[in-house]
């Protein structure tokens, strides 16, 4: 306990004598302070600035039409694979919009829910 009440009564005179007298090349303290740092930590003029942190968050998958969809791709796969072409003309893809069905089965192959096999035919991964 002694030894922690000693130093903290030399960190206060410490201060006081640096503060009045001039800066010394050999005490670390005010070498420091005449570089332009503290404790040995020079300034952050000399330092280029950190990149900038991107925060992206991964996409939301909270779109009930591609759910809908999706679900309607399920139901028209009923446990046999499908090309596209076919595919499209059992859900009624035409009135989806251009490029619809082309992400819906994508996201479907995305959480594995369907899978697209060699020949480019699409099938649920799980039949009931």
């Amino acid at each position: 306990m002694d030894s922690l009440r000693r130093w903290w009564r030399n960190l206060w005179r410490r201060t006081a004598r640096t503060a009045t007298a001039e800066p010394s090349a050999t005490d670390p303290d005010t070498a420091a302070a005449s570089r332009g740092g503290v404790l040995g930590i020079e300034d952050d003029a000399g330092r280029p600035a950190p990149s900038r942190r991107r925060y992206t968050a991964p996409p939301a998958d909270d779109d009930p039409q591609r759910e809908a969809h999706l679900g309607a791709v399920l139901q028209a796969l009923d446990g046999r694979s499908l090309s596209r072409a076919e595919l499209g003309a059992r859900v009624g893809a035409a009135d989806w919009g251009p490029g619809r069905l082309d992400a819906v089965v994508a996201h479907g192959v995305g959480t594995g829910v369907l899978v697209e096999t060699a020949d480019g035919a699409v099938k649920a991964r799980y039949a009931d």
